[in-house]
């Protein structure tokens, strides 16, 4: 679990699956994330993932309350990239419904993860994932200090990959 001034991140859990699919099933939300809506087989199986990869590293996605009153906001959290730890890469990734949109609720996260990623896991250097074409995901990476790195593939779309500063 994490806490920031106005909401918590918990561990990933079966009990949140309602929850998560409205988030990934909403044609908003996902307009930009991987290949679009998930089915309620995808989005199980995406939580299973992501169960295990916190059981395996200690961090992976969770879900993300209201401190007040504890309503679902969405999701986010640190994995490594395509939740393959072959390779050194760890991703800050966030997604929230579209009523939680422009409240700064994603830049929140988005500094709460990468501060807790370099001073309690010791992660030097987290990156971000984005559809070209998604401008308010930008610049929530560009608030929180990111720059952007370099262009690369995730499955058949083109992404830019922004990073972090390095701890110094």
């Amino acid at each position: 679990m994490l806490t920031t001034s106005r909401l918590i991140i918990y561990s990933p859990s079966s009990q949140d699956f309602n929850e998560l699919y409205q988030l990934q099933s909403n044609p908003e939300v996902m307009r930009f994330i991987g290949n679009g809506i998930r089915t309620e087989e995808e989005v199980l199986q995406g939580l299973e993932k992501a169960i295990g990869h916190q059981k395996k590293h200690g961090f992976s996605l969770g879900s993300v309350f209201k401190k007040d009153g504890l309503e679902f906001v969405g999701r986010a959290g640190l994995i490594y990239k395509n939740y393959d730890d072959s390779q050194p890469e760890i991703e800050v990734a966030y997604a929230l419904l579209p009523k939680y949109w422009k409240q700064g609720y994603a830049v929140e996260l988005a500094l709460s993860l990468i501060n807790w990623a370099h001073t309690s896991l010791f992660i030097s250097n987290i990156i971000g994932i984005v559809n070209p074409e998604n401008l308010k995901s930008k610049k929530v990476l560009e608030n929180t200090g990111m720059n952007f790195f370099r262009m690369d593939q995730y499955g058949d779309k083109n992404v830019e990959i922004w990073t972090s500063p390095p701890l110094t």
